[in-house]
């Protein structure tokens, strides 16, 4: 019940709704694109190993400006650096779907993770001044959002898979239906403001501590991006299955995670910050080893799931822990974790498609398992703030 009196305090307050908004406009684009990677792949003849290679476009564009994101921050002030942010990434789903060949992919993916990096740093530094301003955990509920977000944009992808509605319309009303909000809140986002950053480090140069966050970071979020990008891949071309449940296995794996994130804020405080990534990324090992082990359409559906409710938690103390992180400014420190570890979200899935390509997916996949592993073991010597 007091999960419920926490979400309904969220909800209630336009402050925390708004910053929750904008998680699930980023999540709801990403979940719609991951549907149609294989369309793309198809439309263009990509190989497993060409596609992952296409992808490496997002990576490229995000370390050009996720170092300097703190920065930017402090120099528009954070709701401008928002707005700038947030509209510049929704329209990035309509240069990946008239992309026409491999080049025109990838300079659409380039794009792609210059605007990503942007949005990620400036709505996790929304959340962490609100909870600062507000003196109340929120930002596991803004990953929860996120992972809303993420799941209506799978489930209504794999909708649109099902009635074959042509890529370019689907992509392109997606991209429509969110600017359209955006604009209904324009003047509301551009009042977000940094809580405490004066005299703060503004440049993302992690010191040790950060490091050792933004390691686990690294591992937890290139598992995050291999999952999103090539579970619709594992479902249609390992498995073979059904057209319509193409799309439900990340659904599945975005739903318990944010169920697992709207009760985190909630369940963190009492557990503490260290148990909930150590056990996190146990019942991660637990739910992708089930998956790849029974090669089922339906238990992967199930095994993603599990996979989700184990990550649920661990980004969203990582980032507070780098919020809260002295002599930073909150968006700087949130950059500092961010830069190496959106690395691992934007580069794992193009590693994943050498690996498929080598040695199969279910093997690639595996790798997912292991870097869960490594996290919880880290949990146990990492101080979090």
């Amino acid at each position: 019940m007091k999960v419920l009196v926490h979400l309904r305090y969220f909800f209630s307050k336009k402050e925390t709704a708004v910053a929750g908004l904008l998680f699930s406009f980023n999540s709801f684009l990403f979940g719609n694109w991951v549907t149609r990677i294989p369309d793309v792949k198809d439309k263009i003849g990509l190989t497993d190993s060409e596609l992952g290679l296409a992808l490496l476009g997002a990576p490229i564009g995000a370390m050009i400006v996720m170092p300097i994101s703190g920065w930017i921050i402090a120099k528009f002030q954070l709701g401008r650096a928002t707005l700038i942010g947030t509209i510049s990434h929704t329209i990035a789903p309509v240069f990946l779907a008239y992309a026409h060949s491999y080049w025109t992919l990838l300079l659409g993916m380039v794009y792609f993770g210059l605007t990503t990096s942007l949005m990620d740093i400036s709505i996790n530094a929304v959340a962490a001044a609100t909870e600062k301003k507000l003196r109340r955990p929120v930002m596991s509920t803004c990953h929860g959002m996120w992972s809303f977000g993420a799941m209506a944009g799978s489930a209504s992808g794999s909708l649109v898979l099902g009635l074959k509605l042509p890529l370019q319309i689907h992509l392109v009303a997606a991209v429509i239906l969110v600017l359209i909000i955006i604009f209904l809140f324009f003047e509301f986002i551009a009042g977000y403001r940094e809580q405490g950053e004066s005299g703060g480090k503004i440049l993302a140069i992690p010191n040790l501590p950060l490091l050792g966050l933004a390691i686990m970071g690294f591992c937890i979020l290139l598992s995050e991006g291999a999952i999103a990008d090539w579970t619709a891949i594992y479902m249609k071309e390992t498995l073979l299955s059904n057209p319509f449940l193409v799309g439900l296995a990340y659904s599945s794996y975005s739903f318990l995670m944010a169920l697992g994130r709207f009760s985190g804020d909630f369940i963190i405080p009492r557990i503490g910050k260290k148990r909930t990534v150590m056990w996190g990324g146990l019942i991660s090992v637990f739910g992708l080893g089930v998956t790849l082990l029974l090669a089922n359409q339906y238990f992967a559906i199930i095994g993603f799931g599990l996979t989700g409710i184990g990550y649920s938690c661990i980004i969203p103390v990582l980032f507070s822990s780098a919020a809260n992180e002295p002599g930073f400014t909150p968006g700087a420190g949130i950059a500092s974790v961010a830069t190496i570890g959106y690395a691992g979200f934007l580069f794992g899935p193009p590693v994943i498609g050498q690996l498929s390509d080598a040695f199969g997916m279910p093997v690639a996949l595996s790798v997912v398992v292991v870097l869960s592993l490594i996290v919880s073991v880290m949990a146990t010597f990492i101080t979090f703030k």
